[in-house]
């Protein structure tokens, strides 16, 4: 495979993307979820979001540690366990009677999801060779996919055979899981190959990494805030269905494909840091005009947002891996699983004062969030381009 050269590995990362989409199929389900719960259980906002927290606390607690101890050793296992346990815990997560069983069951999902991402990102890195930046953008692509797929796999599910359809979303993860279960000895073999990389042997950045995770942390507070109450708004504002509604989470996830298939190349050209800043711009006042648009506008608006998230996210992962230099694993567990945990426990936050003030009012607090990490990527030191 000649992985020594750091070529790039199209079918390896091709089967990886794949398996990122299945795992994150699971996850991207989870917001369209909480309506049907909420219909079922009677939540209210505050219940709605602690759907949210439950896995979000998880993946920020567990992806560093995780990331942390595959620098040190192999645990390209994960690629087995992490799949198997996310459509584990999404197809319980609507058969159980109690509030407590369906947090019990998100929380599984997100230690799959959690425990797949920081090894799925390593191997994502050796395979893209040289063109890191193109590679995990692809790879990025994977879990959008993932994410767009699961709103709308699950509401059909639903919609046709009631929530206990829910089982059906464990199947592709297990899936993919068989075929990385095959895999374990050529894993072990191309992480061996890839030892003496600059990206092993390299000296982490930390004080430009710890600004990079604010920045993140701002970003998705953004993402979850939109994700978790966009439909609700659109239910309970606007009076659409909650089909309809939740159909907004597919046009937001669509709208991330081309925000993650367009940030490597036109962030080369530009700079990681000035496109990081632009898209910080354009999810700040896409928000705003959603809340005052009409309602003709309000999915082009999000799937505008929704592919500068994506856009910021892939350059952030981007960045996170140059700055952490010697710690792949590590700068992956922190910049996808800590600040991304992080921003996410902020749900409860925004639901509290959601079911105080209502959400048309929240709404548009939330655009000043990417204004505040547009003054933050200001301070980024400039990246090296080494890789």
């Amino acid at each position: 495979m000649g992985m020594e050269q750091r070529t790039f590995d199209r079918r390896n990362l091709s089967m990886l993307i794949l398996a990122h989409m299945l795992t994150d199929l699971n996850q991207g389900a989870v917001p369209a979820l909480i309506p049907f719960l909420v219909a079922q259980q009677g939540l209210n906002y505050l219940g709605a979001s602690g759907i949210t927290v439950a896995g979000t606390l998880i993946s920020s607690i567990l992806q560093p540690l995780v990331g942390f101890l595959s620098d040190r050793r192999s645990l390209s296992w994960l690629l087995v366990f992490g799949p198997l346990l996310a459509g584990l815990g999404l197809g319980l997560s609507g058969n159980l009677p109690s509030y407590g069983l369906i947090l019990l069951a998100i929380l599984t999902s997100a230690v799959g999801v959690a425990a797949f991402h920081p090894e799925a990102y390593r191997y994502a890195n050796y395979y893209s060779g040289t063109q890191t930046a193109t590679g995990m953008g692809i790879f990025s692509v994977g879990g959008t996919l993932g994410y767009s797929m699961g709103p709308l796999l699950l509401t059909f599910l639903v919609l046709q055979g009631g929530l206990p359809a829910t089982v059906w979303m464990g199947v592709p993860a297990a899936l993919i899981a068989t075929y990385y279960l095959f895999q374990q000895s050529r894993l072990r073999s191309v992480r061996t190959a890839q030892q003496h990389s600059p990206q092993q042997r390299g000296k982490t950045n930390w004080p430009a990494l710890s600004l990079l995770l604010s920045v993140i942390v701002l970003r998705s507070m953004s993402y979850y805030c939109l994700s978790t109450f966009v439909p609700l708004y659109l239910i309970s504002a606007r009076g659409f269905s909650t089909p309809v509604a939740n159909s907004a989470l597919t046009v937001m996830s669509v709208g991330s494909i081309g925000g993650a298939l367009l940030s490597g190349p036109i962030a080369d050209r530009f700079g990681r840091r000035r496109v990081l800043f632009g898209m910080a711009l354009v999810i700040s006042f896409s928000i705003f005009l959603f809340v005052f648009s009409s309602s003709a506008l309000a999915f082009p608006l999000l799937g505008l947002a929704s592919a500068a998230l994506s856009a910021s996210f892939t350059i952030s992962m981007v960045l996170g891996q140059d700055y952490g230099r010697g710690n792949l694993g590590l700068a992956s567990g922190l910049t996808v699983g800590l600040a991304v945990g992080m921003g996410g426990l902020s749900a409860p936050l925004f639901g509290f004062l959601a079911d105080r003030l209502g959400l048309a009012t929240i709404l548009p607090a939330v655009a000043i969030l990417p204004l505040m990490a547009a003054a933050l990527i200001l301070a980024l030191p400039k990246e090296t381009d080494e890789f």
